[in-house]
């Protein structure tokens, strides 16, 4: 599809090839929101500068969730944003909706057990740290899982913000957390006892519980809730 804009620099192919041996290498969760639009945005644009646009339809929409939900008028009000690439971005929400429909395995992770399971097929073997935010509904259902790779469990660098409103745009009621010690015993830090009692006391007010604090090692599987280190948290 010819570029909407008219740029014809390539000065932004060498970010283009490091996104895409990213997604290569370390698959869809390893991208940020703005990433998976930008590789969506490649294939509408040749040359330009989707980067910025991806940033500006998030600015604008809050999340992907609602990029794809919006109508094609609405996309076309962004800046850089042409009728073939907007149709192209409703075109793929619309498909992406179908599909699940017709395909989506549901997840009941009420029980322990199931939690356990669903992280050993979902989180083991994986060669880098990596911190995973659980989405459920009501019935404790998945709605989906948020990866934030390379996570080092520090409220500063945690985009905190970013979860809370993913979980608000999914009408989440809970939410568990998943972390994996990829060279070590899968026993919870001070740092990570920490990091779990400070989350747990920021989304209580929005009515949002955390389920539990899953720690995954060479060893096995830890769990914050089971440990008895903050029973003032899971009453």
């Amino acid at each position: 599809m010819a570029d909407e804009n008219g740029v014809h620099s390539g000065i932004h192919n060498g970010h283009r090839q490091r996104l895409l041996k990213k997604y290569k290498e370390n698959g869809i969760d390893s991208l940020e929101e703005h990433e998976l639009l930008e590789i969506l945005l490649f294939f509408a644009f040749s040359r330009c500068n989707t980067n910025e646009l991806s940033h500006n339809l998030l600015n604008k929409f809050g999340s992907i969730e609602n990029v794809f939900k919006s109508s094609i008028d609405e996309l076309t009000k962004i800046n850089g944003i042409g009728s073939s690439s907007a149709l192209l971005i409703k075109f793929l929400g619309d498909f992406s909706e179908l599909y699940g429909r017709s395909d989506q395995k549901i997840y009941n992770l009420k029980a322990f057990e199931n939690i356990i399971q669903f992280c050993t097929e979902h989180f083991t073997d994986q060669e880098n740290e990596n911190c995973h935010f659980i989405f459920l509904d009501k019935r404790k259902n998945l709605i989906t899982h948020q990866s934030l790779t390379n996570c080092k469990f520090s409220l500063v660098n945690l985009d905190l913000k970013k979860i809370i409103n993913k979980a608000i745009d999914l009408n989440s009621d809970s939410i568990i957390i998943v972390h994996n010690h990829p060279n070590g015993s899968s026993v919870a830090s001070s740092n990570d006892v920490k990091y779990t009692r400070s989350i747990a006391e920021m989304i209580a007010p929005l009515d949002l519980s955390l389920v539990d604090h899953i720690i995954m090692g060479i060893d096995g599987f830890f769990s914050m809730r089971r440990s008895n280190l903050m029973n003032d948290i899971w009453k």
